[in-house]
């Protein structure tokens, strides 16, 4: 779980991998572009994420192991939530933009979960990057686009 159907092991930016491929899924299952749908997926990713990361953390290995890729996708998501943009290629290219930038950023409070151990923090920073990424890519699209 915690690597998501093996992307975290792809050699190179698995994090990246597992954004694109969250974003394929929204783009590609329809009903997951409704909030009233996306919305609960989220949590059940969110909770599952959290119990799987804690599972390997507890393995041992490092604070946050770069094959553990089930906080991205959560986050990614989250950055896809839109009440007003739903399913719109340009929502899709803006957050997967933009959660990517403020996951490597990490401004606070993403750098505030990032410096904290546990799998409840692994989740958060990605949580908080993918809340960043939605509130810039709704203005956005609104300054932008409109």
């Amino acid at each position: 779980m915690s690597s998501v159907g093996y992307l975290g092991f792809i050699p190179v930016a698995p994090g990246t991998a597992a954004s694109a491929v969250a974003v394929l899924v929204y783009a590609l299952v329809p009903p997951l572009q409704q909030p009233a749908v996306l919305a609960p997926v989220i949590a059940v990713a969110f909770v599952l994420g959290g119990v799987s990361t804690g599972v390997v953390l507890r393995r041992g290995g490092a604070k946050d192991p770069s094959h553990v890729v089930c906080d991205e996708v959560v986050g990614q998501w989250i950055a896809l939530l839109s009440v007003v943009y739903v399913g719109r290629w340009d929502l899709m290219l803006l957050a997967f933009t933009l959660f990517r930038l403020f996951d490597v950023w990490k401004p606070p409070p993403v750098s505030f979960f990032d410096r904290r151990p546990g799998p409840w923090n692994v989740m958060m920073d990605d949580v908080a990057a993918g809340i960043y990424a939605n509130l810039a890519g709704h203005l956005c699209l609104f300054l932008f686009w409109g």
